[in-house]
């Protein structure tokens, strides 16, 4: 069934109950049913809970089509208002041609909608789907039989009139059978709907956060009905518990977080539990009294005494329970600020100082979501949990300065938790400051590599373009000045100036290779490191292999100092190791570069390690200028490996990245 039939019917289904409940009220006052009576005989009862329920269940349905709970509600809210239509029917038309089956409607319709309600709201509360499947089978098949059966009874019809009989009982020994086998299936489904109940208590004390408190909707609804139940002459309570337990029940599966659903669930807990402990104690205390004393009076004062020693601390360690129930263990307040202090003073690298924030302020303050946004920064430099529909920013300020924002995934409501909130954002605030003075240091940083990158493309390409060729036609000019020169001395003069500017030529060319190598700048990186291997292949000094990975396009910047780092490696591997086989590994994972080199020669030598400060220096300069890291180091089994991780993105704004890191 699609989503917008399913809410078609639920619809028409709703408009059906709310006709049906105002044709019952007509009937009834048509009647001339005095009100007490039909308040008294449940029947304007019915008539608010069928209304309510089908209300809820129509409403759940078009919200969340494939909620099954919701088709429960609509049920029951049918079953309900078909009972109260049938009922008062039968008092207003008594001896009507069909005031027969409107007994019988009345007398039977009742029972399928609350053998549903007994059975399998517990089962499928909040979403519909079952906590465990052969429970919510066995209480619908319970429920079934249970109402089939008592559809052949005669005995329900025995409220309605002597001369009343039920069509479909019959007759002969089937009453005594079919009676206890009713009781039976509806004793076993009020079974499933208590074991229902229990699994109910299990996941929400199982649960966390926000499907937490939505579990927990459950029970002051059901506090409130049983609350209803037990006062004496309860006829207003129980009336506003029809209304009000479908649509508390309504409220968490659709919207827990209404009007501030958390602060009335905690304290509709609290203030329940605490009427049924001082009901327990004045009781107790009367009883016993009564027994030792001989005198109720007595007693009464007592119980008053203890109640009104008890009732603080007992509220207390209600509101403990509650919370711990609703939110889950709330640690104390100041060792939670402690303990944010010990951990932002063990944070060494500032990647680390919001992360602690976010998780220290989620635990504390019970917040299904905690980020920290920096000011001129689109994303959260920071963030725990999963954003949710409802958020409060915080702003955080250093020295009467903004310098962020704290977001929380729910308001906070509780007065000490506001004022944990506030000394959390002053600590959040002078971090915040600090990490974005680091952020701002390091785009200063990635600026200047990325201006200095492309003043040595400049560099280079004015040495190219402009003194190599100048140089070349000079050196031309004096070898054809030579060859014409008459005297030995002056062909001497320009023969050695030729070999000067020459040797100027090649430093030239070198300097450019130097700024941008003139291969990486043809080819990219992977066939400059291919070509280079081939090379040295071929001179027989070792055998270089290349082995090549899923590779992103790479920044100019990245690909210098990868071809820097390999190139230093494999010549340290050529010239000192003395060894046989190089292999040089490229490749990306995440947002890094990583280059390997690995030889099978002797390892470093001691001549290098004293040499730290040339080729081995620059390759960790290079590496470190890109937030990366170099390791040089003895590669197991024998030989030099050299690992190095380079950044590939830095953005010039918002967070800084982390820096790569070799695994």
């Amino acid at each position: 069934m699609s989503g917008a039939v399913s809410r078609a019917i639920a619809t028409w289904l709703a408009v059906a109950v709310a006709v049906e409940t105002a044709l019952s009220g007509l009937l009834f006052w048509r009647s001339g049913l005095p009100l007490a009576e039909l308040v008294d005989g449940n029947g304007l009862t019915a008539m608010l809970a069928g209304l309510s329920t089908g209300a809820v269940g129509a409403f759940v349905v078009r919200r969340t089509p494939g909620n099954a709970l919701g088709w429960v509600f609509v049920g029951c809210g049918q079953s309900e208002a078909l009972a109260s239509i049938g009922w008062s029917y039968h008092v207003a038309e008594p001896g009507s041609p069909l005031d027969g089956v409107a007994a019988w409607v009345g007398a039977y319709a009742w029972m399928p909608g609350f053998l549903m309600f007994a059975g399998l709201v517990t089962v499928l509360y909040p979403d519909g789907r079952p906590v465990w499947r052969p429970l919510a089978w066995a209480s619908g098949l319970c429920c079934a039989i249970a109402t089939l059966t008592a559809f052949t009874l005669q005995g329900p019809m025995a409220g309605i009139g002597p001369r009343a009989v039920n069509p479909l009982a019959p007759g002969g020994g089937w009453e005594q059978i079919g009676e206890g086998v009713t009781l039976a299936f509806f004793y076993a489904t009020v079974v499933c709907g208590l074991a229902g109940g229990v699994l109910l208590v299990v996941r929400t004390l199982r649960a966390t956060g926000v499907q937490r408190r939505r579990l927990a909707w459950f029970f002051p609804s059901v506090a409130l009905a049983i609350v209803a139940a037990l006062l004496p002459g309860g006829t207003l309570p129980n009336l506003l518990s029809a209304v009000f337990f479908p649509i508390g029940l309504g409220v968490a599966m659709v919207r827990h977080r209404l009007f501030d659903g958390d602060r009335l669930l905690n304290r509709t807990l609290v203030y329940t539990a605490l009427t049924l402990l001082v009901a327990g104690v004045f009781g107790l205390g009367v009883g016993l009294a009564s027994a030792a004393l001989g005198g109720p009076g007595v007693g009464a004062v007592l119980a008053a005494v203890v109640i009104a020693l008890g009732l603080s601390p007992a509220r207390t360690a209600v509101q403990q329970v509650v919370d711990r129930l609703l939110y889950g263990a709330r640690r104390d307040p100041y060792q939670a600020l402690t303990d944010l202090g010990q951990r932002l003073s063990a944070a060494i690298a500032p990647e680390e100082v919001l992360p602690i924030i976010v998780r220290t302020v989620a635990g504390a303050l019970r917040q299904p979501y905690v980020a920290v946004r920096l000011v001129g920064e689109s994303a959260p430099a920071a963030a725990f949990g999963t954003a949710g529909a409802a958020a409060v920013d915080v702003p955080l300020r250093h020295a009467g300065e903004d310098v962020g924002v704290l977001t929380l995934g729910q308001p906070v409501v509780d007065p000490g938790d506001e004022r944990l909130l506030l000394d959390f954002a002053q600590r959040a605030g002078t971090a915040a400051h600090a990490v974005r003075l680091t952020h701002e240091l390091r785009r200063s940083r990635d600026n200047l590599l990325i201006a200095r990158e492309e003043e040595r493309h400049r560099i280079s390409r004015d040495l190219h373009d402009g003194l190599g060729p100048a140089l070349a036609g000079v050196a031309l000019g004096l070898d054809a000045a030579r060859r014409s020169a008459s005297s030995e001395q002056a062909a001497e003069l320009l023969t050695r100036l030729e070999r000067e500017v020459k040797d100027g030529l090649e430093n030239v060319k070198r300097l450019v290779s130097d700024l941008r190598p003139t291969l990486l700048e043809q080819c990219g990186l992977v066939e400059a490191l291919r070509r280079h291997c081939e090379m040295i292949s071929a001179r027989g000094l070792l055998q270089a292999v290349l082995e090549i990975g899923e590779l992103p396009p790479l920044p100019p910047d990245v690909e210098v100092a990868a071809c820097r780092i390999a190139l230093e490696a494999l010549t340290n591997a050529t010239r000192h190791a003395r060894a046989t086989r190089c292999t040089v590994r490229v490749s990306a994972t995440g947002a890094a570069l990583h280059l390997s080199v690995r030889d099978d020669g002797t390892g470093i030598p001691p001549d290098l390690v004293v040499a730290r400060g040339l080729g081995l220096a620059s390759m960790r300069e290079r590496a470190a200028e890109l937030g990366g890291e170099c390791l040089i180091s003895d590669a197991p089994g024998g030989g030099t490996l050299v690992s190095a991780a380079l950044l590939l993105t830095r953005p010039a704004a918002g967070p800084a990245c982390s820096p790569a890191r070799l695994p």
